[in-house]
């Protein structure tokens, strides 16, 4: 059952051919501050949509790679980035286009009790994405988003499935009961299909998607085709949860610690390290069990519990965290086919969802 729509910014709701307006927006960017920083911000970027990390959000990543290279402080970087977004960005508003039926949408997807993410690639900060959604007609503060991506609340690009499984992480939300809909055939369909979500492609019209492949969106057409189909024809009730596959346990164990971590971080108090310990005792133990159906056995062997007396501070604690799902991750790397039984398949996928209903218990506290 869908519960959940993502939806992307960029000529989804808000009409805006991306490469004029990338060209555009650096074209900007790069007149505005000192010439030297064009390359050092271009590695930065580049190093922002490279794998990613469940320990660093994309904004951290940006940093780490452009500090080093900054004839300035971070400080007068950040101030006329400020006056950037202040002063020159509203300009490119030209380039885009209103599209009406955006808002209409939005509204009655919300209206029906659907959960509505923005889901554009989270290469741009928050005040780049917020602007062009008003743009769009579809401001935050007018809007009950559940999630709007962007550069600082994010560990992955949109090229990596585990960009998808920390989105719906973030919101508590399985894929099995998610769409994407969005017009990159790559980023938006391929990307989000790998993740198990169903799709809706809006490509060029008259274009066909290419079929031949192994990706198949569940529909496509242009965004007031998915209005009409979504609002007024229940085409959302009748799409069945897509199956579960081994290669979707990788990027889903990756996705749903980042957005595990990042849920951590945001509490207070200075319980966190034992509750991270109390997280690795977890990992252990669901690694355990998976063995152990791998063996075609019924019941784990005990593990041992780490002692929260023994919890290390933060920075180690998520270290180790991110060690043992490592672990995790590279022990199921070497099954073959053949040992991947609905049991093993299913238990590695409970302990996703273990990490969605942790972070549904952090934000609710």
């Amino acid at each position: 059952m869908i519960t959940t729509v993502l939806l992307d910014l960029d000529d989804t709701l808000l009409g805006n051919p991306t490469q004029q307006f990338i060209e555009r927006y650096f074209a900007a960017l790069n007149g505005h501050l000192n010439e030297t920083l064009h390359e050092p911000m271009m590695r930065a970027v580049r190093a922002v949509m490279e794998r990613g990390d469940p320990a660093l959000t994309n904004s951290e990543r940006f940093f780490e790679t452009l500090l080093p290279a900054l004839p300035v402080s971070r400080a007068e970087f950040e101030e006329s980035v400020t006056a950037f977004y202040r002063d020159v960005f509203p300009a490119l508003r030209e380039v885009t286009t209103l599209r009406p039926v955006a808002r209409r949408l939005v509204d009655g997807l919300l209206a029906r009790g659907y959960t509505v993410v923005v889901a554009t690639n989270p290469f741009f900060p928050r005040e780049a994405v917020e602007q062009r959604l008003a743009w769009a007609g579809v401001p935050v503060d007018e809007v009950p988003f559940a999630l709007v991506t962007h550069l600082e609340n994010m560990h992955f690009t949109k090229d990596h499935p585990e960009y998808y499984e920390e989105t719906l992480a973030r919101i508590g939300a399985a894929p099995s009961e998610a769409v994407m809909v969005g017009d990159d055939w790559y980023f938006d369909i391929v990307s989000a299909s790998r993740a198990g979500l169903h799709t809706y492609w809006l490509g060029v019209p008259g274009t066909e998607p290419d079929t031949s492949g192994t990706v198949h969106p569940s529909g496509c057409g242009t965004l007031d085709d998915f209005a009409r189909l979504a609002l007024d024809e229940g085409w959302l009730e009748r799409q069945v949860p897509r199956p579960l596959e081994p290669r979707q346990i990788a990027p889903r164990l990756t996705g749903t610690l980042a957005a595990l971590l990042g849920a951590v971080r945001e509490q207070p108090g200075d319980d966190r390290a034992a509750l991270l310990s109390r997280l690795v005792e977890r990992e252990q133990t669901a690694r355990e069990r998976l063995q152990a159906l791998a063996r075609g056995e019924s019941a784990p062997p005990a593990v041992g519990p780490v002692p929260v007396a023994d919890a290390p501070d933060f920075t180690e604690a998520v270290a180790r965290l991110i060690a043992e799902r490592r672990t995790t991750i590279d022990w199921l790397a070497t099954l073959d086919d053949a040992a991947w039984s609905e049991d093993l398949l299913h238990a590695a996928d409970a302990l996703a969802a273990d990490d969605r209903a942790i972070i549904t218990k952090l934000q609710s506290s």
